[in-house]
């Protein structure tokens, strides 16, 4: 579904790029409204609406993307949205269709009207939101949108685009495990709360080690949001796959399958991939944190 998903983005543009936002969002949602332009009027500055959520939707799918132009075009997209619906919405959701995310000239017009607009929140919707939103779907649904899926299993060795940066990163900079401090306390409470068998236990502390690697690249990253949109992306598919899931240990393989694809990856990527993992699981992005009172040393597991 995510490579037929990402080769239908990938020839949308203009009005049938918002066409297949309108249709994707009338199916998982009830109360959205696509907004059609009308005469004079135009559209009053929304794209779509979702009423009872006070949040509006802006369209922006070029077929040539300049960032610069696409920056102004925010700019004055939100203002007319203000001026016409200023009273609809409380939270302004940017919807694009670039592959890449969100430029940097693009997120730096978001971050200015973010801080001249206090009471509005932000919110941005690429190829990542709408892979989300396609995995709570129907099969019918999905079908009905992007055209029959693969009768077989179809064997993937491509890794999730949204962190092949960051996978990059890792394996030019991780560095063996010797001399690296313990693991903090409330990461192994959290690992013992959620329950992982012994085995899965031992990859998840032997990964955690190498998480401040993860740290050191968000800390330098050109995109001050990219690391909250990556996050939002994995604590999304995080909570569809606890829906599927009882087994703890099954939630992270699907995880770690979620990054590299299904096809057989080597230790190395392996390991950078759980580390990826656990940079979000220490974040408290996915997994159950231990509540207030849960003992500091959980009685030990029985051998039988």
């Amino acid at each position: 579904m995510r490579h037929l998903l990402s080769a239908k983005l990938s020839e949308l543009h203009g009005n049938a790029f918002e066409e297949f936002f309108h249709d994707v969002m009338s199916a998982r949602f009830d109360g959205y409204l696509a907004v059609a332009t009308h005469g004079n009027l135009g559209d009053l500055g929304a794209d779509g609406l979702m009423l009872h959520e006070r949040r509006l939707y802006a369209c922006n799918g070029p077929e040539v993307d300049k960032p610069a132009k696409v920056g102004d075009k925010v700019k004055k997209d939100f203002a007319k949205a203000m001026k016409k619906r200023g009273g609809d919405f409380d939270t302004y959701v940017f919807v694009h269709n670039n592959r890449r995310g969100m430029h940097p000239q693009v997120s730096k017009a978001l971050s200015g009207l973010r801080k001249d607009n206090p009471g509005i929140t932000f919110e941005n919707f690429g190829h990542r939101r709408f892979y989300n939103e396609f995995c709570r779907l129907e099969r019918h649904r999905i079908e009905d949108l992007l055209g029959p899926l693969p009768a077989r299993k179809v064997v993937t060795g491509v890794a999730l685009e949204d962190v092949l940066p960051l996978l990059k990163h890792l394996a030019e900079e991780r560095r063996p495990t010797r001399g690296l401090s313990d693991i903090p306390v409330p990461s192994a409470r959290k690992i013992e709360y959620n329950t992982f068998s012994p085995d899965v236990e031992d990859l998840l502390r032997q990964a955690l080690k190498y998480v401040p690697c993860v740290h050191t690249y968000y800390d330098n990253c050109r995109d001050p949001g990219e690391r909250d949109e990556v996050a939002a992306a994995f604590r999304d598919h995080y909570e569809m796959l606890a829906e599927i899931h009882d087994s703890p240990d099954d939630i992270f393989d699907e995880l770690e399958c979620y990054i590299l694809g299904n096809e057989r990856a080597d230790f190395r990527m392996s390991l950078n991939a759980r580390v990826v993992l656990m940079y979000f699981f220490e974040e408290c992005d996915i997994f159950k944190l231990p509540p207030d009172g849960w003992p500091s040393v959980p009685e030990p597991r029985s051998e039988g």
